[in-house]
């Protein structure tokens, strides 16, 4: 008599036998899943309809998604009602359940709780909300915190939007601050405070919080921007006036190399157009910077020698010693590493040696080939290059990789080492004069710098000292120098230009080389006087 085996025994048992069996057994002990997952989706799309009629009987409604399979239960199946609805701006229908559930006498769980504060949020931004809805959230404040002491993450977000959008942004600072305790805040938290506060008139808070959210990597949203410069049309009478606070929001913008939305930008024109101003749209000259509409061309913001000098004390420890480089390195390849390049510098010229060579997607020949084309170009300009690899290349064609070696200071890694740290460091400690080729937009890397201005100095640095290396469409080798210019925004004779990015701004043919569009900027410029 044949013994039953467990589904799971018995599916590893046969999956040994044959590949096609081990097909088979996954079908199966997949089975379940796909058919929750079929019937999470019928839940979803009844919901849907149902709350999207004109007359809703909640009981019907309530009942028979429930007797659909799926992961809608009677546990979570307020919260889901209710988010359905406010992603669908159906907030009168929502309304109407939230009602509903009053009538029955439901106590609202944590998720229904938060629903309702997410929904109460959004209707503020259109309406004032009624005083029995500002109960709530006020209600909600304190008993949340009366049962829970510590609030999760979404619990937090939801609670401070709704506090912002009934203006009790004391407590809402409160509610950041506990958030902060368990997970960085949203970039719409951050933005929808300091919206809150500048509404207030909270100009220093507002400020303070702005200042926060820049080191937490959170850069403002439109709403933050709106608010500001809405606070400052508000408290200011004289244009002049104005105007000197407007420049505000540009030096934040200039001193965190922001890129602000359409939005805003639109926002900023209509603005200084009312203000007597030349504002317009413009583009901005790759090859040397000028713009279309005024003909003045961006300057190029290098680094002073202090600054550089203090990029280069921090460039070893936080990118080398700070980023646990010893997990894929050793002390003696670093020490050797150092020694070399204290013994070989200056150079003019640092190479990523694999980076450029896998511009080309073939085998070694077409590689080594690429990268011998981009060492004599730096050759015949009389260069002074560093080459830096990792040894397998020391197996490529050996022909082409000796003549590149007798033209290159080189230094080849072992390959298991992460190699981009050593790229830079060797770069940075160079000195100021030193330029770099490299594809990596080296994002990772200013990330580990940590200290905000300390990345700032970083991204500049390598605008002025980065060429890049591309293959067109048309198969031909394109060796990239730096920028001539700041791609961001600056103040010129009393001129403003500030890049933005449009609403539907797409990658499609453009080579992401880490340069901000430059064919989205704002011009402004004061009226020509008589």
């Amino acid at each position: 008599m044949f013994r039953t085996l467990p589904l799971v025994r018995f599916s590893t048992q046969l999956s040994q036998l044959v590949p096609c069996v081990r097909v088979s057994i996954r079908l199966v002990n997949n089975f379940s899943p796909i058919t929750k997952s079929k019937h999470a989706i019928e839940q979803m799309d009844y919901i849907k309809s149902a709350v999207s009629s004109d007359e809703i009987d909640w009981p019907t409604v309530r009942s028979n998604t429930l007797q659909i399979p799926g992961s809608v239960n009677e546990k979570n199946l307020d919260a889901i009602f209710l988010k359905a609805m406010i992603n669908a701006k159906q907030f009168d229908a929502a309304l109407s359940y939230v009602e509903y559930l009053k009538r029955i006498n439901t106590e609202f769980n944590l998720g229904c709780t938060n629903s309702i504060l997410f929904l109460f949020y959004e209707i503020g931004k259109i309406n004032e909300l009624t005083i029995e809805q500002k109960s709530f959230i006020l209600n909600s404040y304190e008993s949340l915190y009366e049962k829970y002491k510590v609030l999760d993450s979404m619990t937090c977000d939801r609670l401070l939007h709704a506090l912002c959008v009934i203006h009790e942004w004391k407590k809402a600072l409160k509610v950041l601050d506990d958030l902060c305790l368990s997970s960085r805040p949203s970039h719409s938290s951050y933005s929808t405070l300091v919206a809150t506060l500048f509404d207030n008139n909270k100009k220093g808070e507002a400020l303070k919080l702005i200042e926060r959210s820049i080191c937490d990597s959170r850069p403002l949203q439109t709403i933050a921007y709106l608010a500001w410069i809405n606070y400052i049309l508000k408290k200011y009478k004289q244009n002049q006036t104005k105007l000197k606070y407007l420049e505000e929001i540009f030096w934040h913008i200039f001193d965190n190399s922001v890129i602000i939305n359409e939005e805003t930008a639109q926002k900023i024109q209509d603005v200084y157009t009312s203000l007597g101003w030349n504002a317009n749209v413009t583009k901005i000259a790759k090859v040397d910077g000028q713009c279309s509409y005024c003909r003045e061309k961006l300057d190029c913001l290098k680094i002073g020698e202090e600054e550089f000098l203090t990029l280069q004390k921090n460039i070893k420890d936080k990118l080398i010693v700070g980023s646990d480089l010893f997990l894929k390195t050793t002390p003696q390849e670093l020490d050797k590493f150092l020694n070399f390049i204290h013994k070989m510098a200056p150079f003019d010229i640092v190479l990523d040696a694999l980076n450029i060579a896998y511009v080309a997607r073939k085998g070694a020949f077409e590689r080594v080939n690429l990268l011998s084309t981009v060492v004599d170009y730096f050759t015949n300009r009389n260069k002074k290059i560093l080459l830096l690899g990792r040894k397998h290349m020391l197996y490529w064609p050996k022909k082409v990789m000796s003549d590149i070696m007798s033209k290159t200071c080189y230094f080849f890694t072992d390959d298991l080492t992460q190699d981009d740290p050593y790229f830079i460091t060797a770069a940075v400690l160079s000195g100021m004069n030193t330029d770099i080729v490299s594809k990596d937009l080296l994002r990772g890397h200013r990330f580990l710098l940590k200290d905000k201005k300390l990345a700032l100095a970083f991204r500049r640095w390598q605008w002025q000292h980065q060429w890049m290396v591309f293959i067109n469409n048309r198969k031909k080798l394109i060796i990239q120098p730096p920028l001539q210019f700041t791609p961001c925004a600056q103040k010129k004779d009393n001129a403003w230009h500030l890049p933005f990015e449009k609403e539907d701004a797409t990658t499609q043919m453009h080579m992401n080389d880490g340069t901000p569009d430059l064919n989205s900027w704002l011009c402004l410029r004061p009226p020509v006087t008589q």
